[in-house]
């Protein structure tokens, strides 16, 4: 018999006595009583379930397990394409050099005057205040040289802290890794997640696809998986953890919730706002929906790259040949709408006294002068794959009509701008002097621009309990949530602390998830059915090895790229490299692919591994360019 208590029990009875009397299901006796339930035949069972596979997830399957949960985390994505944003961001996490005071302090700043819970804010500080120390001892064994503080790197001092104008800002920074770059962070925690192979199952290609809820009580009990393309129904006996990430590969939710319509992501391509949406059908209130952020340079402008595709800043956190002199963006009608070479953050403009995301026109254009083109193609700012998009007009009235802008409009944008940089004052958007000038007339050049988008912030509402709360406020039961799903970012965002707040609420989501609960009541409006679930270690994708195939005198190697393994298949003539073909990658289109397209047919001819080495890389795709050396050093490590 199942374990209902005495209380949940005479509540179920009373259910199903009023069935009986409506002539609805027979009424089960006190010995065999059971719940909702016992009535789906479950495929698999867990105490958590865990959805999502970046810092937020793993964190809280880590913590569901060192509770002793048994417990399965479901990613979407293949192992290669798995992480979200975790695997792609910056590998920086805020930190507040251990002064609560002062990180509160930054921080309620930072929500520019809307209202965030203070218990919420509490949890947050915490735990950015002891960071450093947090991910220290949890991912890279107490080493404390791993880490320095990002003042002391170049352009990201920008960051560190983002906003130093607010009150606190001197306690706050952010902190990288040594070597920072790639996935080196993720890695780390990655590993530590490795070594939970013993007590979390691991599916991979598994997206979860909805929420199982129970009629009375409201209580999550589960989630249909669709466990490489086998849907599976997953009985979760103490909480569901979803960690899915935002919404910014999903065109609909970006354009209801941020008014973006023309965009690219920079950020995870897999995040479609699942999560947000299994959540909103079982009853979750949302929050944040508007908040998200943008790149760094041109007001967050970029060049437009599909999803699937992520884009590439324009300008990073400086001033360079696209956003300053004779080069403006304007929007359909033909006017500028903001300060093109102000020092964005995170995306967000400074406007009236608060940083906020711009309002993005419908379609806009980044145009410039003969003498800026000149400097552009010098400093390389244009990339290969957008070059042919560059257009060319003799006059601002032919420009109008190659653009679709208003022609009346646009030349008065240009003349007014020239004006401004005559006199160095810009009445519109207060452009400093020193970053204009007057177009020369030569010639104009437009490109079609989009918006840069980085991650969003929104998502179900959540409390310091990492709980999921419905519309009046009260918690879902059993449903937690971790991540930049629901994130506590309202207005101003310092750079870092995503990270921070995906590790904060991984650990608290995964540990009170694991937590026993109470019964479920007693349940009878459908037959029980049997179940024969597969359990912990029963199946899972963890360590699962892969296979390459080699004929005489071939050698296979891997090598870390910046999304997954790169694996090649060297071809020896007998001590000499002959051959190098790259069999698997995960690289970035048009940027990694570079290197798999090039750096192989350099490496013909090598003998050693310091021949391999002494191969230059393609200058814009060094982690690629490594990852390809390291395979082919790897293969060369196995001749005989």
């Amino acid at each position: 018999m199942k374990n209902i208590s005495r209380r949940s029990f005479l509540k179920g009875g009373v259910a199903m006595g009023a069935l009986a009397a409506m002539g609805g299901a027979t009424i089960a006796s006190a010995e065999e009583a059971y719940t909702y339930a016992d009535t789906i035949k479950w495929d698999a069972q867990y105490d958590v379930v865990v959805l999502g596979m970046g810092f937020a997830g793993m964190n809280a399957a880590m913590a569901a397990a060192d509770a002793g949960a048994s417990v399965v985390i479901c990613e979407k994505m293949s192992e290669a394409l798995s992480g979200g944003n975790s695997k792609v961001c910056g590998q920086f996490f805020a930190y507040g050099n251990e002064d609560y005071e002062a990180t509160k302090t930054y921080y309620k700043a930072l929500a520019g005057g809307r209202d965030v819970p203070e218990d919420m804010l509490d949890v947050i500080v915490n735990g950015v205040t002891g960071m450093w120390k947090t991910v220290q001892n949890k991912f890279y064994g107490g080493d404390d040289s791993a880490f320095l503080d990002s003042t002391v790197i170049p352009v990201m001092c920008e960051m560190s802290p983002e906003y130093p104008e607010m009150p606190g800002s001197d306690k706050v920074a952010l902190i990288a890794t040594k070597f920072s770059g790639g996935t080196i962070l993720y890695d780390a925690v990655k590993n530590t997640m490795m070594t939970y192979a013993d007590k979390v199952d691991f599916w991979y290609e598994s997206p979860a696809i909805e929420l199982i809820q129970e009629p009375t009580t409201k209580t999550i009990i589960g989630v249909k998986v669709n466990r490489k393309g086998e849907e599976r129904l997953v009985r979760a006996l103490n909480g569901v953890v979803v960690a899915t990430g935002g919404f910014e590969a999903d065109k609909d939710m970006v354009q209801q919730y941020l008014n973006i319509i023309n965009y690219s992501a920079a950020g995870g391509q897999y995040n479609t706002g699942d999560g947000i949406k299994m959540c909103q059908k079982v009853g979750a209130q949302l929050w944040h929906m508007k908040a998200y952020e943008g790149l760094f340079g041109l007001g967050g402008a970029v060049f437009p790259t599909e999803i699937g595709t992520p884009c590439a800043m324009v300008s990073t956190l400086t001033q360079d040949a696209i956003n300053t002199g004779a080069s403006i963006l304007v929007g359909t009608d033909g006017y500028r709408f903001l300060n093109e070479s102000e020092v964005v953050r995170h995306g967000h403009m400074y406007e009236n006294g608060i940083w906020e995301n711009p309002q993005f026109p419908e379609k806009m254009w980044l145009i410039f002068d003969e003498t800026q083109k000149a400097l552009i193609d010098e400093a390389g700012l244009i990339p290969d794959t957008h070059k042919d998009t560059v257009m060319a007009f003799d006059t601002i009235e032919a420009m109008a009509e190659g653009t679709g802008c208003k022609p009346e409009a646009l030349k008065a944008t240009i003349e007014n701008y020239n004006n401004f940089a005559t006199t160095g004052v810009d009445y519109a958007h207060h452009r400093e002097a020193q970053f204009m000038r007057p177009f020369d007339g030569k010639k104009y050049y437009a490109v079609f621009m989009y918006n840069g988008i980085l991650n969003t912030q929104g998502g179900p509402k959540r409390n310091v309990n990492a709980e999921i709360l419905d519309l009046d406020g009260n918690p879902i039961p059993h449903l937690y949530s971790a991540g930049e799903m629901g994130g506590i970012t309202a207005c101003m965002y310092q750079g870092g602390t995503n990270v921070a707040e995906c590790l904060i609420f991984g650990e608290i989501a995964g540990k009170n998830a694991a937590a026993a609960k109470e019964a479920l009541p007693a349940y009878a409006a459908a037959a029980k059915v049997e179940s024969t679930p597969l359990t912990l270690g029963m199946d899972t994708d963890a360590n699962a090895a892969k296979t390459y195939e080699a004929g005489e005198n071939q050698y296979v190697g891997v090598g870390k790229g910046l999304m997954a393994d790169v694996a090649v298949r060297v071809t020896m003539a007998g001590d000499t490299i002959s051959n190098v073909e790259v069999i698997e990658h995960f690289e970035t289109p048009g940027i990694g692919t570079l290197a798999v397209d090039a750096v192989p047919a350099k490496l013909i001819g090598c003998k050693t591994a310091a021949d391999v080495d002494a191969v230059d890389a393609v200058a814009t795709a060094t982690v690629t360019s490594n990852a390809i050396k390291e395979a082919v050093k790897a293969a060369l490590a196995q001749v005989k």
